[in-house]
């Protein structure tokens, strides 16, 4: 990402394109829109892509992060960004799956 860039939603809806700030952007406004109080992330996928992704706060659980799947054995995280353009599902969903492997640095 370049310093200083901000994300339009509107632009990358109307796009269909776009870089993982851009889709957390867009997912942020969208989930906000409907009252889910979300946060959008910005930091490190170890051990130095800068990245971005979303969480969403419930009652219950506090913040989560918003990708998730099922896969026969429990929910597992899912970056769907990073997920989109790997071409080893299987290999990149299981080191999305691993929370030690991102760091934050902000929280928007």
């Amino acid at each position: 990402m370049t310093s200083g860039y901000i994300p339009d939603p509107d632009t990358v809806l109307a796009q269909k394109k776009g870089i993982c700030f851009d889709y957390a952007s867009l997912t942020a406004a969208m989930l906000r829109s409907q009252g889910v109080p979300t946060r959008l992330i910005t930091g490190y996928a170890n051990p130095d892509i800068y990245h971005a992704w979303n969480e969403v706060y419930t009652p219950a659980t506090g913040w989560i992060t918003v990708e998730i799947m099922l896969d026969g054995t429990g929910f597992r995280r899912i970056d769907a960004t990073f997920y989109a353009s790997a071409q080893d599902k299987k290999s990149f969903a299981d080191y999305i799956a691993n929370s030690k492997n991102y760091s934050n640095v902000y929280i928007y």
